[in-house]
């Protein structure tokens, strides 16, 4: 692909009647500005677990020049990967805010588990078309699985908040690598029952169904 001037693209935009430049050095802002906006289209868009939008549309939701899109994203897999990427660092920071939150409240292991776990439901419920393309059937796109896939980081979060149980006292019967396989597993399909066959909107039966699945996993490490 040809490389796009930025000058040029950016005189273009102004003609359009589109947003003015990011003074020079913020093209990290523009950057965010754009995975916020597919986040906003994808919110509008559920029934499809590709990237069912194009840049064009992007480029239109974030008031720039359709060229403008490539300086930053080559194509609409290298924006999928993107959006995945910021959505799997988003929701890891909302769990540890979530534990330090918990942390700094004096609680204990198994409580700071049950806020970043619930945290991790709040974000799915939040930002619902994100979330199912960072866990749509063709998330393997992203890269290999194990340490080349994006969603690595949001493991170790998980495997973390479980071991930080086992360091308290909590004997997992499986070990705390499935323990964490077997929480992260529950609350997501439950995360897509949740969003899709059930229909439901109410926040609640997801906390309670967090709290549920928490207290068996702690029980039986008792």
């Amino acid at each position: 692909m040809a490389q796009v001037n930025e000058a040029t693209t950016s005189t273009t935009a102004a003609a359009a009647g589109g947003r003015r430049r990011n003074p020079r050095g913020q093209g990290e802002k523009l950057r965010h500005e754009i995975l916020a906006a597919v986040g906003r289209l994808l919110d509008e868009k559920l029934g499809d677990n590709a990237l069912p939008v194009s840049l064009r549309e992007v480029a239109r939701e974030v008031g720039i020049a359709a060229q403008s899109m490539y300086l930053h994203f080559s194509d609409k897999d290298q924006l999928a990967l993107a959006v995945a990427e910021d959505g799997y660092q988003r929701v890891v920071t909302a769990m540890r805010e979530a534990d330090a939150g918990a942390a700094a409240a004096g609680a204990g292991a198994d409580v700071r588990l049950r806020a970043q776990s619930d945290a991790f439901c709040d974000f799915a419920r939040t930002n619902r078309g994100v979330f199912r393309l960072m866990f749509g059937h063709d998330a393997a796109r992203f890269g290999p699985a194990g340490h080349g896939h994006p969603a690595r980081v949001l493991w170790e979060q998980w495997l973390a908040a479980v071991v930080a149980c086992e360091e308290a006292g909590a004997r997992w019967p499986d070990g705390a690598r499935h323990t964490a396989t077997h929480l992260w597993s529950a609350l997501l399909g439950r995360v897509a029952l949740w969003a899709g066959a059930l229909g439901e909107d109410d926040p609640e039966a997801l906390h309670a169904f967090t709290d549920r699945t928490v207290e068996a996993l702690l029980r039986d490490a008792r």
